[in-house]
């Protein structure tokens, strides 16, 4: 069944934080959180992914990074048309389903939040 743009707009009124599908997914990366002390990534201590959900609480990802709920990781978003990536400190891992996974944010700077909202305005703009 396929899910249209309206469908999509009206489930969207029923989140608590609205969330935008990104048009062109992006790169992110991830580190292992000080706290998480499961061991995911541990060699590498990086990881790479791409996101294709975005809210101003949370994002979806894909990766081949393992990651198991309440996994802590610190995110860096690459934003699109933005010099400077948004560093998200804290993510806790929510869900996960296969390769994808989804991440709430814990711990933001003002700043990285100011560059997730002006991201998510010009992006929900251009599909008015």
């Amino acid at each position: 069944m396929q899910t249209t743009h309206q469908d999509r707009s009206n489930l969207n009124t029923f989140r608590r934080h609205p969330r935008v599908r990104v048009s062109t997914p992006f790169s992110c990366t991830f580190t292992r959180s000080e706290s998480s002390i499961r061991g995911w990534l541990r060699v590498p201590d990086e990881g790479v992914g791409v996101v294709y959900d975005l809210s101003l609480h949370g994002v979806r990802v894909s990766t081949e990074a393992e990651m198991k709920p309440g996994d802590v990781v610190g995110l860096t978003l690459q934003l699109p048309k933005q010099i400077a990536p948004a560093r998200i400190t804290a993510a806790t891992v929510r869900w996960t389903r296969g390769q994808s996974y989804g991440l709430a944010f814990r711990k933001i700077s003002q700043a990285s939040l100011s560059r997730l909202t002006k991201f998510m305005k010009l992006t929900t703009r251009g599909k008015d």
